[in-house]
């Protein structure tokens, strides 16, 4: 047995160490190609910015040009106008001699079929456009009368940045065509190192600050291919540029499988204006980086770790199987004949290693709670009782003459003169409306946290909770009075909390019904409840959503009011008599006004005696004392609504 459980081990350690090994070598490949990959956007919202500062730049300067332009070519043509000279009989001499005197660098004349027939560039000369959406820009440069431009563009020629003037004089058939370097106009400028360092520095040094980059370049789209704005004379493929004008977004891996590049439409700033010089030019910019640094890095983790456990492993078993003969295989031995012990019945006999904090002493404790299991399983039918009381209150099962949930089979039942209280939260659903879930139910159960033990302290249980509702039962009524006007006492503080909390305060309804209730247990064989029927629990139930009516906290009903040991005790009074919704016969209702300020309090204790005496000639059915009563509370109490509401019962 020892040499097959060596065995396993070696098998296990070697299993587990290599895919640690493993699990940290993928572990290490994810954190690196996630950061490169976040390297790579945050790279390219740089690239973005820096466009941006650099579109802008360039804006400003075909800006500046394009002013010099629109002064000089009318001037230019109004010369060659004066001196009646065509422009294809100029010399080179003169139109290098127009070119100082205006200040401009290229000179062409372009004729209707759009060659160019005159130039100071002898590379240009004789060109001819081909039809495209250019010629069209020329077709309406002719006998315009003003300076035109078609923005920056790139010389095909030199693979320079270029902006171009266009010129059309009134009754030519040519057009005076200028075109400007830029980078050369920035450098003869007073800003001329930031025409250096736009074209050079910020964008390449992505590259010196990036170990994962390695290139980014700029092209600019012009009628003659993609050229970069970094690189002279480097040009991207057409198909290539169709594809990321259309879906905007490429990537490109190298034939190594080791170089990524990355090609992307940019959006310039300047919006899509047809005038702007730039808006109107699709850009793409190039980035290439290298997707084998992560590999690099899982190579050396997984070689590193496989060098360590060569080394370390033969070391590491010789003590692990020594270890495994003194904490294992001996305390198992042991355990054989502990349990011989523990199996003819001696429940008494100590176990050993039960201290122990590994698998042995989980054994070892196994065995010990064997003998201890009737204790263990009596502790266990007490605690589950407790529990079971959270949903079946004691109360209830005495109630039904029941000595514990075990015993209680469908159907039991009792008859059982109590009092029933029905408790809400006024306005609960517009409160529960700006609340989540969540703080729908913390709310709710912070709330019934307060209101439970309420109860419970005035000999009274919940039979149900119904959403923000209370559902109580008390045996006699003054306790359920008395936890009704606590129950206020107790939503002062709870408000107080809230307040404190930055939240709105809550209002809640109670009412009260005294009658004969049958308790018992409704359901299947499966699944059973306990519940009250009764007519007097509906009756409570229409008793507290009167209180929203009536504008007041404590509503009770006649048949509470006969069952209280003394009224007098309370600030109660009659406030009407109503045929409640469901029922024939008139119910009155009585008025809880302990909780009222001093002055109301004081107010409505004088026209208690009156609204009694009205109600009991009411009863008798002698109206014209039961009016006099009623008008003698008004006086005392003019607009008192319960003396208004009762005069009208007198009708």
């Amino acid at each position: 047995m020892k040499r097959k459980v060596g065995l396993f081990l070696l098998l296990v350690m070697m299993a587990v160490t290599l895919g640690a090994t493993v699990v940290v070598s993928l572990a290490m490949y994810r954190l690196v190609a996630d950061k490169q990959a976040q390297e790579i956007r945050s790279l390219e919202a740089s690239l973005t910015d820096r466009f941006a500062i650099f579109e802008t730049l360039l804006r400003s300067q075909h800006g500046r040009i394009k002013a010099h332009m629109e002064k000089v070519l009318p001037e230019i043509a109004a010369e060659l106008a004066s001196l009646g000279r065509d422009p294809a009989s100029l010399s080179a001499g003169e139109l290098n001699a127009l070119t100082e005197k205006y200040d401009v660098e290229h000179i062409y004349f372009i004729d209707r079929s759009h060659k160019v027939f005159q130039t100071n560039l002898p590379g240009d000369m004789n060109l001819v456009f081909p039809e495209s959406p250019f010629t069209k820009f020329l077709d309406t440069v002719y006998e315009n009368g003003r300076v035109m431009s078609d923005g920056i563009d790139m010389s095909s020629l030199t693979g320079t940045l270029r902006t171009y003037s266009y010129y059309g004089p009134k009754d030519k058939n040519f057009i005076v065509e200028t075109s400007t370097e830029i980078l050369k106009s920035l450098s003869d400028g007073d800003f001329g190192w930031m025409g250096k360092y736009f074209f050079q520095d910020i964008f390449t040094d992505a590259i010196r600050s990036n170990e994962y980059v390695k290139g980014v370049d700029i092209y600019l789209i012009t009628p003659s291919g993609a050229w970069s704005l970094l690189h002279v004379g480097r040009k991207l493929a057409p198909a290539l540029v169709e594809r990321i004008d259309k879906i905007g977004r490429d990537e490109v891996m190298d034939a190594d499988g080791r170089h990524v590049t990355i090609y992307s439409r940019y959006t310039p700033s300047g919006g899509s204006a047809k005038d702007d010089p730039i808006s109107h030019k699709l850009v793409i910019w190039q980035i290439t980086y290298d997707t084998g640094l992560a590999r690099e890095a899982v190579i050396k983790v997984f070689v590193s770790s496989m060098v360590v456990l060569a080394l370390m492993l033969p070391i590491v078993f010789w003590i692990a199987s020594r270890l495994l003969q003194r904490q294992i295989l001996d305390p198992l031995f042991n355990l054989r004949g502990e349990a011989g012990a523990i199996a003819e019945g001696d429940l008494e006999h100590s176990i050993a290693n039960t201290d122990r904090r590994d698998e042995i002493g989980h054994l070892a404790r196994s065995f010990d709670a064997m003998r201890s299991a009737v204790r263990s399983t009596i502790v266990d039918l007490k605690e589950t009782n407790l529990s079971i009381e959270r949903f079946v209150p004691r109360a209830f099962l005495a109630m039904i003459g029941k000595p514990s949930i075990v015993s209680v089979n469908l159907g039991d039942n009792m008859r059982q003169e109590m009092t029933v209280l029905f408790s809400d939260i006024r306005n609960f659903t517009t409160l529960s409306e700006r609340m989540t879930p969540d703080e729908n139910f913390a709310f709710i159960n912070s709330y019934l946290e307060c209101m439970g033990p309420v109860i419970r302290d005035h000999n009274g249980f919940i039979d149900k909770y119904i959403g923000d509702a209370i559902m109580a039962l008390f045996e006699n009524a003054d306790d359920a009075l008395r936890a009704s006007l606590d129950m206020f006492e107790t939503l002062e503080r709870f408000n107080v909390e809230r307040r404190a909390a930055g939240l709105e305060p809550v209002g809640i309804g109670v009412g009260l019904n005294t009658g004969s209730l049958m308790l018992g247990t409704i359901g299947e064989k499966h699944r059973m409840d306990g519940t009250v029927i009764s007519d007097a629990v509906n009756l409570a139930s229409r008793v507290e959503s009167l209180t929203k009516v009536y504008r007041v906290g404590i509503l009770v009903s006649q048949n509470t009011y006969d069952h209280l040991a003394d009224p007098k005790a309370y600030d109660i009074r009659p406030i009407d008599i109503v045929v409640v919704k469901g029922k024939t016969q008139p119910v009155t209702l009585f008025e809880v006004f302990n909780r009222n300020d001093a002055a109301e309090r004081a107010a409505k204790a004088r026209t208690r005696d009156h609204l009694l005496s009205g109600v009991e000639a009411l009863v008798r059915l002698d109206t014209k004392t039961a009016r006099r009563h009623f008008e003698d509370s008004l006086a005392l109490l003019p607009g008192d609504p319960a003396a208004t509401n009762l005069l009208k019962s007198c009708d």
